[in-house]
């Protein structure tokens, strides 16, 4: 199977089957803490916790909530919970859209959203599938900055309150990458759950020299710098 006839669904249950036994040890254990900080689930809510995975905010939010709120079904919520799984969306202002109407008036969602430097060699490497014509497994090249999401969710009908920048998500902080590590990067990127399966070597041979350009495009001084951070947005139901 090759990214043009893999489906977002197929490409998202692909990806996270490959991470899964390592998920509970990765960032996401300490991440989830301090998103749920900014959610600001309360006792007696009924909160929807979309692609919730291992369940992280899922066991958080039964703790905040209490025994009076609930976590099931689909009705007026106070609360949609979505982390970590944003960029998967074709149509990201369709999505939220479609959320809305889950919502309590002036209820509210939670979601973040990967900064426009994070994972930065993946970024590069959409980027160069993209030129081809191919469909790729995330959809990041609209994030050009932390407004970026504001326009789609003021679009679909929120009113954004407030934006948090989650810096050294994974721990290990910002990373430089210099010229000498082009091909270093590129064989590692599409050796990663992001790819596996799917980078054949003909898919590596048409994409290697377009990732050389978008990586040149993109490097400062000759550096291409990843930022270890996300952003976490609060919107309003309008």
């Amino acid at each position: 199977m090759e990214f043009n006839y893999e489906t977002q669904a197929a490409s998202a249950q692909r990806m996270y089957t490959a991470r899964a036994d390592k998920y509970k040890d990765s960032f996401h254990q300490d991440y989830t803490k301090r998103f749920m900080a900014v959610a600001d689930v309360r006792p007696g809510e009924n909160v929807l916790i979309l692609a919730c995975g291992t369940g992280l905010e899922v066991f958080a939010a039964a703790d905040r909530m209490g025994v009076e709120g609930e976590i099931v079904g689909v009705d007026a919520f106070d609360a949609i919970l979505y982390s970590s799984a944003f960029v998967l969306f074709d149509n990201p202002g369709g999505v939220v859209r479609s959320w809305r109407r889950y919502l309590k008036p002036e209820g509210r969602l939670v979601v973040d959203v990967t900064h426009e430097d994070n994972l930065k060699v993946g970024l590069l490497l959409e980027r160069a599938a993209r030129r081809l014509g191919a469909r790729f497994p995330s959809n990041r090249s609209w994030i050009t900055d932390r407004n970026s999401i504001t326009g789609v969710l003021e679009g679909a009908g929120y009113v954004v309150e407030r934006v948090q920048l989650m810096d050294k998500l994974s721990g290990q902080g910002d990373t430089t990458y210099g010229m000498d590590q082009v091909d270093e990067q590129f064989d590692c990127i599409t050796g990663t759950p992001l790819t596996v399966n799917l980078a054949t070597e003909e898919f590596k041979r048409k994409t290697r020299d377009l990732f050389r350009e978008e990586w040149e495009k993109a490097a400062v001084d000759g550096k291409v710098v990843n930022v270890d951070a996300v952003y976490v947005y609060v919107a309003r139901r309008a």
